[in-house]
């Protein structure tokens, strides 16, 4: 996997990834949330305590996936 901030990318996992702006009224904790796709719906990816991923930049956004796919959780 290479981090160049395309916003829509294939993790080492195997899985794919789309990178989406937050909503609105979630501005405040970030720009971006991440999404995975599941059974061909992209689905909102959360972190261990099922907490909504909020990233500054795309960049920030791949840089989870590579170093911490294992913890992402989808619900």
């Amino acid at each position: 996997m290479r981090i160049n901030g395309a916003r829509q990318f294939r993790g080492n996992d195997g899985k794919s990834y789309l990178v989406m702006n937050a909503p609105a009224a979630d501005r405040h904790k970030g720009k971006y949330i991440l999404g995975v796709k599941v059974n061909g719906t992209y689905r909102l990816c959360r972190d261990m305590l099922y907490n909504l991923l909020h990233f500054d930049t795309v960049k920030d956004a791949q840089r989870e996936v590579l170093y911490s796919a294992d913890f992402i959780r989808v619900m």
